[in-house]
């Protein structure tokens, strides 16, 4: 007879051993995943070098290299150019104030000089001689006025006569003879209001045209000094007292017009002019301070004025001496300047070494307290100066980080060491 096979079933404690065998299982395999997905490498500490976050006094400021240049530098360009006739003084030599350095010689400009010059003398006596009619022109009218009232002074007398005569009970005149010197006198008079109308209306026409012709004297006065002052140029003399220098002319070289040939700088006032990292440019102001040492001495300067082109991923800035300039200080001489861009006050900072190139400051390799493996961490840094940098965020004062350059790690997230790097 066939029966029925009943099943087995599993007692509870032999379901909870194997179920909780399956959940060790697999976190096992979790914990092995997350391992193998963790990078690794391990490298010779022997050549790094580490830095402890710590609190203390943080200016930010920036190392700028500055060049010592005259405060006063007048140019030499030349006005008309030509050919290089003598060279009197060269590059180096001091000067005072009208010292003739180098003649040119120009034979086109002086044609034209002479022709212009010509024609200018021809123009002034024209305006001379315009003037000197208007003003004979004047006399002659004043000389009839004068005429004409001695005509009238004796029409008035011989009219006086011929009235008395006119008048008498037993005239001795004829009326017509009376009528005749009565109105030849009106017609003097008549004549002579005329005429001083005539004169007053000449008179100030002669005032306006003088004026205009004096103005045009001395507008051709000015163009002969100009006239001069071309032919004069051709000699090239000092404007102010100082050192010649840039001087670059050989004798019988041709020298454009307007081209720069030298220049004068005024000794006894420097200031520096520096090249700063256009990461700076908007942290840069004027009235920032900087500071130096020149031969053992601290000195300070402060930024007068600034150039916002960039070139070459930097910009330029003046900075003027705070007092007296160093003593021995030479044109052109390299001054290395700390120039502040903030206060110094009490922060969390690092020392800044080759990582911050790497990462920008993003992140760093944490060393482990036995200082045998370092881990990639990531922080946030603020502001920097050569020698440090700023913590904001992602490092505990006390901590070490890795300062050393990143190049070469592959920014693996772990390193280890067979030894703990040096300090």
């Amino acid at each position: 007879m066939d029966r029925v096979i009943e099943k087995k079933k599993w007692p509870g404690r032999k379901i909870a051993a194997v179920a909780a065998g399956v959940i060790s299982v697999g976190a096992a395999v979790s914990m092995a995943a997350a391992n193998a997905s963790k990078s690794r490498l391990s490298i010779d500490a022997s050549r790094l070098s580490t830095a402890q976050v710590r609190n203390s006094q943080f200016q930010e400021y920036a190392a700028i290299n500055g060049s010592a240049l005259p405060k006063n530098t007048v140019f030499l360009d030349v006005q008309e150019g030509g050919i290089v006739d003598k060279i009197y003084l060269r590059s180096g030599d001091m000067v005072k104030k009208g010292d003739l350095i180098l003649a040119f010689s120009n034979n086109g400009a002086q044609k034209e000089n002479i022709d212009a010059e010509t024609r200018l003398l021809e123009n002034l006596n024209q305006l001379r001689n315009s003037k000197i009619s208007l003003t004979q022109s004047n006399l002659i009218l004043k000389d009839q006025l004068l005429d004409l009232e001695y005509k009238i002074a004796d029409a008035e007398a011989k009219f006086a006569r011929y009235e008395k005569l006119a008048n008498n009970p037993t005239p001795f005149l004829s009326k017509e003879a009376f009528a005749t010197q009565r109105d030849q006198l009106t017609h003097y008079k008549e004549k002579r209001d005329l005429l001083r109308e005539r004169i007053r209306q000449e008179t100030a026409l002669e005032h306006q045209q003088i004026k205009q012709i004096d103005s045009s004297i001395a507008s051709v006065d000015r163009n002969m000094e100009m006239l001069t002052q071309i032919i004069e140029s051709l000699k090239v003399r000092a404007p102010i007292d100082g050192q010649l220098s840039s001087l670059n002319v050989e004798v019988g070289q041709s020298i454009l017009r307007w081209q720069r040939i030298a220049q004068i700088d005024q000794l006894g006032s420097f200031m520096v002019r520096a090249d700063i990292d256009q990461f700076y440019i908007s942290k840069v102001a004027p009235g920032q301070k900087g500071k130096f040492e020149f031969n053992g001495k601290p000195y300070e300067v402060v930024v007068a004025k600034i150039y916002p082109d960039v070139k070459n991923s930097v910009f330029q800035a003046d900075l003027n001496f705070v007092g007296a300039a160093p003593e021995g200080l030479k044109r052109g001489q390299t001054l290395q300047i700390d120039l502040s861009l903030s206060e110094s006050r009490m922060t969390r900072v690092v020392d800044k070494g080759g990582f911050y190139r790497h990462t920008n400051g993003r992140w760093a390799y944490v060393l482990a307290a036995d200082g045998r493996s370092a881990r990639r961490s990531n922080i946030v840094l603020g502001r920097q100066n050569p020698q440090s940098v700023e913590v904001l965020e992602g490092l505990a004062v006390g901590e070490r980080i890795i300062t050393s350059d990143y190049e070469g790690f592959g920014d693996v997230d772990e390193l280890k060491f067979s030894e703990a790097p040096r300090r």
